[in-house]
């Protein structure tokens, strides 16, 4: 594979019951890569996709390269004028190629779109490369809790 071909071809869109299941799939693969196993306990929006992002405030993009999905990532309502970035996830193989860029600027163009002023997250300390990720992105770390790393952006 072309390293830019994916991230050049790639679609992005709102979540739609077709594939709901590649995308359970492919945040699940990223979860237990990181933490080496997965506890359905802490997914359980991930039981109905479609459903549990259907709110006004709410949205699950999927990035569609070739017709499978590739890369994933959510936006849900934290406050009135914050929104929390949630499950990014990108396929093993399409790492480091852009589609990870591709997807964050879709969902703060979204939460722009939709009220938002502000987005956080969080992500492990452990992982380093997500970490340097947001930093690159302009997120800003406001808050470490030892186990986890919080980000904020302003969107305006």
């Amino acid at each position: 594979m072309n390293p830019n071909e994916a991230s050049e071809r790639i679609q992005i869109h709102r979540i739609t019951e077709p594939f709901e299941e590649q995308a359970r799939a492919v945040v699940l693969k990223g979860l237990e890569e990181r933490f080496g196993f997965i506890d359905p306990k802490y997914n359980p929006d991930l039981k109905s996709i479609v459903l549990s992002y259907s709110g006004q405030r709410a949205v699950f993009l999927v990035g569609i390269y070739k017709d499978r999905v590739i890369c994933t990532g959510a936006v849900s309502m934290e406050a009135l004028s914050v929104g929390r970035v949630e499950r990014m996830s990108v396929l093993k193989e399409y790492r480091r190629t852009g589609v990870a860029k591709g997807m964050i600027h879709s969902l703060e163009s979204w939460a722009k779109e939709n009220g938002y002023q502000q987005l956080v997250l969080e992500t492990n300390n452990d992982w380093q490369s997500s970490i340097d990720f947001y930093k690159n992105r302009r997120y800003s770390i406001y808050l470490n809790d030892g186990k986890c790393s919080h980000f904020v952006k302003e969107l305006v």
